[in-house]
């Protein structure tokens, strides 16, 4: 199984590596610092053609500056540890195996049975669809 997964970007790291403000940024792309703003955020996937012009403006391949991320990482990074407890608990699993899920990278191992994890989505509030791949 496989978790699902959003794009995710290092443009703030990079960009302020540069010392360049979002608006000078989206200036030298020629989009919005609006746009910028949100790419930082994650809610936004730019077009190849974007995507291709931050990689020229930042002298970075693709891949240093765009990457994939389980869905999983950011509802748990929210969570609090007596939530994750508690998750933990009515799951009936340990709380260190939940947290286990915020470290893997896409690929899940055999730790962890179907039910177990449509049992965590369900705690999370998610469908066990809008996390995971079989």
């Amino acid at each position: 199984m496989r978790f699902k997964t959003k794009v995710k970007s290092h443009i703030k790291e990079i960009r302020e590596e540069y010392n360049l403000s979002q608006q000078e940024l989206a200036d030298k792309i020629g989009v919005s610092r609006q746009t910028i703003y949100y790419l930082e955020k994650g809610s936004y996937n730019p077009s190849l053609t974007i995507s291709f012009k931050i990689a020229e403006v930042l002298e970075k391949p693709l891949k240093e500056i765009f990457y994939q991320e389980p869905i999983i990482k950011d509802i748990l990074k929210n969570k609090t540890l007596e939530e994750l407890e508690k998750i933990s608990s009515e799951v009936g699993i340990t709380t260190n195996k939940l947290i286990k899920l915020n470290n893997i990278d896409i690929e899940l191992d055999n730790d962890f049975t179907k039910l177990d994890l449509e049992k965590i989505a369900k705690k999370l509030g998610m469908k066990f669809d809008d996390l995971f791949e079989e």
